[in-house]
């Protein structure tokens, strides 16, 4: 049992000594002790959220296998009429035509790398539809074009309706048939929609290597510069089935030499990495990875002039656009400017490539 007055008396005490630990003794040095606290904070939450998509990576329910190689193999001891199975090429026509689309209605471009990703998994789990899939190129498009109208659903502030989607595959798909696959893949993949992508392990690496670039602006180039390489890993099958994780940091490997930063700086930055990712930048196999995406720079790839197009725009403003000829318009936004009845019907044009239904079979050879 305790008075009131002795109670009274411990309060201002209490009081007191507060007063005394947060009394400033100048405006100055608060300010600056409370940004650096809420830069610690920042920088905290981004090694938490590293953490949980590195334990995500590790998991089962993500894991991506080779589906598609000996399907490619099996291609070649056949004839183009005998040969029904998806195999790489397949695949790569597909993610060019998704680019073309998340860039003519002027989406994220991680979203592409979001549904592929979602595909890749679906093929992996080795489920009878997912063994169908594989088995069909036909089925193989619906299903890429089901995850992308997934990835538009989950990641973006506007959704293409189903119309649109039938449209895009030019009739030879009905909704009913959307609206199937999207239960099959949700069923395979138990409903597991948002894996680490290697753009998000980029964009929760670069504020904690900030300390090693003296602008903005130089960080801007280097987020730049990254999310390019990564978009040319998205079509190379060969690095279907490498982490996320590696894929990022090799791909900031890549563009720290592209901006030719001093020795200091990048020893540093493979320092940086290894401490929050656990991966060795310049272990053989990460250097590996960096070099087979260099070399794809020397392949043509058309979804790819939008970005090559923004080196020589201002940092971190290329990542969406509409597309004319082949490179960003930045001042066409059909998703803002359009009712959806016009977006499906300009989208529809521009967008149903040579991978609609009725040639992607014929093109096998």
């Amino acid at each position: 049992y305790i008075s009131l007055p002795v109670l009274v008396l411990d309060l201002q005490s209490t009081m007191t000594h507060i007063q005394q630990i947060i009394k400033p003794t100048n405006m100055a040095s608060t300010d600056h002790e409370l940004q650096s606290s809420v830069d610690d904070f920042r920088l905290s939450s981004f090694i938490d959220r590293l953490d949980v998509m590195k334990r995500q990576e590790q998991s089962s329910i993500y894991h991506i296998s080779d589906c598609l190689s000996a399907q490619s193999t099996r291609k070649a001891s056949l004839s183009s009429s005998a040969n029904t199975n998806a195999d790489i090429w397949c695949r790569s026509q597909m993610v060019q035509w998704c680019y073309a689309v998340v860039d003519f209605v002027h989406f994220n471009r991680e979203t592409v790398l979001s549904a592929m990703q979602l595909l890749d998994r679906f093929v992996s789990t080795n489920t009878s539809k997912s063994i169908n899939v594989i088995a069909d190129r036909r089925q193989y498009q619906l299903a890429t074009m089901t995850a992308l109208y997934l990835a538009i659903k989950i990641h973006e502030p506007q959704t293409l309706e189903i119309g649109m989607m039938v449209q895009l595959g030019k009739g030879a798909y009905a909704s009913s048939d959307f609206y199937q696959m999207e239960f099959n893949m949700l069923s395979a993949l138990k409903w597991h929609l948002h894996g680490p992508t290697a753009t998000a392990y980029l964009e929760h690496l670069l504020p904690l290597l900030t300390l090693a670039y003296e602008s903005r602006n130089d960080r801007g180039h280097l987020r730049n510069h990254a999310r390019y390489y990564i978009e040319l890993s998205t079509s190379d099958y060969d690095l279907v089935t490498v982490s996320p994780s590696k894929i990022a940091v090799a791909a900031i490997i890549n563009s720290l030499r592209r901006l030719a930063v001093s020795t200091h700086a990048f020893l540093r930055i493979i320092k940086e990495l290894k401490q929050y990712t656990g991966i060795d930048a310049a272990a053989k196999h990460i250097l590996a990875i960096a070099q087979r995406m260099h070399k794809l720079q020397n392949i043509p790839k058309p979804y790819l002039a939008p970005r090559v197009k923004a080196f020589t725009q201002q940092p971190e403003t290329c990542n969406r656009g509409a597309v004319k000829n082949g490179q960003i318009d930045s001042t066409e936004d059909v998703s803002k400017k359009s009712p959806p009845s016009q977006i499906r019907n300009v989208v529809s044009r521009r967008c149903s490539m040579d991978t609609s239904p009725t040639t992607f079979v014929a093109n096998s050879a």
